[in-house]
């Protein structure tokens, strides 16, 4: 845990975790808890919509098969499921997105907790790649979830309806748990045989001790 690189006047945990690790659920239940939490992928993905640069650098990447058009013809944002399947499969896609979309993501990341109450303790910035788009670099600590791969398959399935095979080529393309568990201060494991309440319930107290300490 290290306050030093982070430039936010409140105290920041990342949240992060692979496919199917259910990173989403844990963010829920910090939100219940009184949380604020800011998504960094839906933050991403509302920046197709709002910036046209984006949208045309995207475009002139991956193809006029993932651009949504108006009644009118014309091109109002990007469709997310065409994009991953195009970014996935070229080299350097995702690459290529991370670094157009990052920086704009980190701004409205900045913007959110501008405006936030004085009264916050902590925020929980949420995102797939905190690692790999350099976000928890911002971050005074991070928190990994973690499950086994069956069991990650089975949920994404469960939800996405891909075939396993699909599934298995996503979570190869990620960051591995034991890559992400090294970098991180924190670990929610969420197997069916752990108890993932009382583990986010316990994390919180920490946290908020951690944020009194940070604001000192």
């Amino acid at each position: 845990m290290d306050s030093t690189v982070n430039k936010n006047e409140i105290f920041t945990v990342g949240l992060t975790g692979g496919i199917g690790s259910g990173k989403s659920t844990v963010a829920k239940v910090f939100e219940a808890l009184g949380v604020p939490v800011f998504n960094a992928d839906k933050a991403g993905h509302a920046i197709y919509a709002e910036n046209s640069k984006i949208r045309n650098a995207v475009i002139d990447k991956f193809g006029v098969e993932v651009a949504v058009c108006d009644s009118e013809g014309k091109v109002v944002d990007i469709d997310r499921h065409a994009l991953g399947k195009l970014a996935f499969r070229e080299e350097g896609g995702i690459e290529f997105l991370n670094n157009l979309v990052h920086p704009a993501v980190g701004k409205s990341f900045q913007t959110w907790i501008k405006n936030l109450p004085s009264t916050v303790s902590y925020v929980i910035r949420e995102a797939a790649i905190l690692f790999e788009s350099g976000a928890s670099k911002s971050c005074d600590a991070v928190i990994t979830v973690s499950a086994k791969e069956t069991q990650r398959i089975a949920r994404v399935k469960h939800r996405d309806g891909y075939d396993i095979a699909v599934i298995e080529g996503k979570i190869k393309a990620q960051t591995t748990d034991l890559e992400r568990e090294a970098l991180s201060d924190f670990i929610l494991r969420n197997n069916d045989s752990d108890m993932l309440l009382p583990q986010i319930e316990k994390l919180n107290l920490v946290l908020k001790t951690n944020s009194i300490n940070f604001s000192k």
